[in-house]
């Protein structure tokens, strides 16, 4: 199992609140999209990606995911109650981890905030993540088309986020592995500029995952880079 990671600043930021880590040996990885005054949201988002990483065991369930995420949440914000200086601060986290079985496998995702997870398997590209976002609840209950909401002005107002509360709620979902499958995670700086159709044209026709990343990035930034733009990418 290969892991490939690019993280860049964007056109219009001027410092980057993303973060992304993975540890090949346990086959997991978790990206995070800070938020925060002065340098909070990348102290927020790098805290998260280390608290997760050594929170989760070698071999990995749902429950370990969503406790790891738990211990994310703790840290950032102890962190942020603890020293008056950094504020509030929170980060998205999103995470996918695979699990070895008897059968064959399972991928596993923890998620926070709008930072997504998309599954390319069999030559099609499915967001297996849903937005914690006021946009996309509005979107849930018929008050926005896909257009008006890739419009909206509130499209990054969410709703659910790590750091911001002594608690909060993981979405955890498990799918069957498939041979051939490829995990994207990538913060909203990639998923608000490339479409889902750009991002499958990339990932289909790049020689190799260290190639898609880079390309990706490439059209997000094309596209106006309006923020930090960050892709881990699982084959």
């Amino acid at each position: 199992m290969k892991f490939v990671g690019a993280t860049d600043l964007g056109q219009v930021r001027l410092g980057n609140e993303d973060s992304y880590g993975f540890d090949a040996g346990r086959r997991v990885a978790v990206l995070a999209d800070g938020m925060g005054g002065l340098n909070a949201g990348e102290i927020a988002s790098a805290a998260a990606v280390r608290a997760f990483l050594e929170a989760v065991p070698e071999r990995m369930t749902g429950p370990d995911l969503e406790q790891a995420a738990m211990e994310a949440n703790r840290k950032v914000f102890e962190m942020s109650r603890d020293n008056t200086a950094l504020g509030t601060m929170g980060t998205t986290l999103v995470a996918c981890a695979f699990a070895a079985q008897e059968s064959g496998g399972q991928w596993l995702f923890a998620h926070i905030g709008d930072s997504r997870a998309y599954l390319l398997r069999s030559g099609e590209l499915e967001r297996v993540t849903r937005d914690h976002s006021v946009v996309q609840e509005m979107l849930d209950h018929g008050l926005l088309t896909e257009t008006e909401a890739a419009r909206a002005p509130n499209r990054h107002i969410i709703t659910r986020a790590i750091g911001l509360e002594a608690q909060v709620t993981a979405d955890i979902i498990e799918l069957e592995q498939q041979p051939g499958d490829q995990i994207l995670l990538c913060s909203d700086g990639l998923s608000d500029m490339v479409s889902e159709a750009d991002m499958l044209a990339i990932l289909t026709t790049a020689e190799a995952p260290s190639v898609a990343a880079d390309q990706l990035i490439a059209a997000a930034n094309r596209a106006g880079g309006n923020d930090n733009i960050s892709v881990v990418l699982i084959s």
